[in-house]
């Protein structure tokens, strides 16, 4: 007996395709419903940190990469930029600071 193999389709075949077919079009619907996901740029909420107008001898160290000792003996023997001293701690205006990197600027002689 011969098997006739002609274009019919198995049924149970169309079912599951047709299930297919209307799960990728709700997935299509529901994907065209939902917002679009768009990037935003978050401003800082806290300000940022004004400049320093106050540096420690450590922070003045750094600064200009020598030691702090350098720094005390400067002041004691009347050297440096002028200084507070507040409670027993050496502050350095940063006004002060910069009119003596100003004043130690050395300008080329042709």
């Amino acid at each position: 007996m011969a098997t006739n193999y002609t274009s019919s389709s198995n049924p149970r075949t169309e079912k599951m395709g047709d299930g297919l077919d209307a799960l990728s079009s709700g997935i299509a619907k529901t994907a065209a419903n939902e917002p679009k996901f768009e990037p935003k740029l978050l401003a800082p909420e806290v300000p940022a940190e004004p400049a320093r107008q106050l540096l420690t001898e450590i922070m003045l160290a750094d600064r200009w990469v020598c030691s702090v000792a350098r720094l005390q003996r400067w002041r004691t023997v009347g050297e440096g930029p002028k200084y507070l001293k507040i409670g027993g701690k050496v502050l350095y205006r940063l006004k002060d600071i910069e009119a003596y990197e100003e004043a130690c600027l050395v300008r080329k002689v042709l």
